[in-house]
């Protein structure tokens, strides 16, 4: 089944931020993709192990956050430590910066960043599919995206 999902690489890596009750957290995720454009929605699936899938199922929100080949390196390393074991924006010396419309804070070196309300949440397999109306975005610079081909991640 592995080989099945290869068919579909390259896919765009984001991070997904997320708050809740005092907890700050973010994840690199694959698997968001838009769903709407009118109004705007965008969906990303989160295992329920994963700790940034309670901070969004509680708190409703979300920010997808867009970064360029500058944080390749960091974003390798980023999925493979939780942020249940400590502070994931101090631990990597990441910026977080204050979203103007929802609690989760956004990524201050990412190019762009949409803060998302949930509207729906579907559970699909082992995956939660949050689909999250865009409210605001933060658009910091230019630049290339990178996406992850099999086991590595590259600039496109």
């Amino acid at each position: 089944m592995e080989k099945l999902y290869r068919l579909l690489y390259p896919m765009r890596i984001v991070l997904i931020s997320a708050s809740y009750n005092g907890k700050n957290n973010f994840m690199p995720a694959a698997w968001c993709f838009p769903l709407s454009f009118e109004p705007p929605i965008f969906g990303v699936a989160i295992a329920k192990k994963r700790h940034t899938y309670g901070l969004v199922h509680e708190s409703r929100e979300f920010v997808i956050n867009i970064p360029g080949a500058d944080l390749i390196e960091k974003i390798e390393k980023f999925g493979r430590t939780s942020g249940r074991d400590g502070d994931k924006f101090k631990e990597w010396n990441v910026i977080p910066e204050k979203s103007k419309k929802v609690g989760a804070f956004g990524i201050a070196e990412c190019l762009v960043s949409l803060e998302c309300r949930v509207v729906n949440e579907i559970e699909i397999g082992d995956h939660i599919l949050f689909c999250g109306e865009a409210v605001n975005i933060t658009k910091r610079r230019e630049g290339k995206g990178i996406y992850q081909k099999e086991d590595r991640i590259i600039e496109l």
